[in-house]
C-alpha cells in the first residue's frame, strides 16, 4: 500500500461491499456491513504486518495502520494486536489506538442515541 490514493480506493471497495451485501440481507445496515468489512480487512493487515516483522520482510507502515483503524477498522486493529501479541509494546501506537477506540465508541454513542433526529433530518432532505 504505497499511496493515499490506493487506501482510500480501498474504503470505496469497503462501501460497495456494503450495499451489494445490504441488497442481499437489507435488515442490516449498510454501515454494519462498512464497519464489518473494514475491521476484517485491518485484522488481517495487522497479522500480515506482525507475520513480515517476523520473516523481517518489508512491513506494513504504521500509518497504514493508523489510516485503516481511524477508518472504522479498531476492533479489527485491536483484536489483531491481542491476538498476535504485535505492537504491544509501543506506548505511542497504544496510546493512539486508545484515541481512536475512544472516538468511535463517541460516535457510536451519539448516532445510537440521536438515530431518530438522524432519520428524520435526513428524510427531510431528501
Amino acid at each position: 500500500m504505497c499511496c493515499n490514493g490506493f487506501r482510500i480506493l480501498l474504503m470505496f471497495s469497503f462501501a460497495a461491499i456494503a450495499f451489494v451485501l445490504n441488497n442481499y440481507f437489507a435488515t442490516i445496515p449498510v454501515i454494519v456491513w462498512y464497519l464489518v468489512s473494514i475491521n476484517i480487512f485491518t485484522f488481517f493487515l495487522t497479522l500480515i504486518d506482525k507475520y513480515h516483522a517476523i520473516k523481517e520482510r518489508k512491513r506494513v507502515p504504521e500509518f497504514n495502520l493508523y489510516f485503516f483503524s481511524f477508518a472504522g477498522g479498531f476492533l479489527g486493529l485491536i483484536l489483531g494486536m491481542i491476538i498476535a501479541k504485535h505492537k504491544t509494546n509501543k506506548k505511542l501506537f497504544m496510546f493512539a489506538q486508545a484515541i481512536i477506540a475512544i472516538f468511535w465508541i463517541v460516535a457510536i454513542y451519539y448516532i445510537l442515541t440521536h438515530l431518530e433526529a438522524i432519520q428524520r433530518v435526513l428524510s427531510s432532505s431528501l
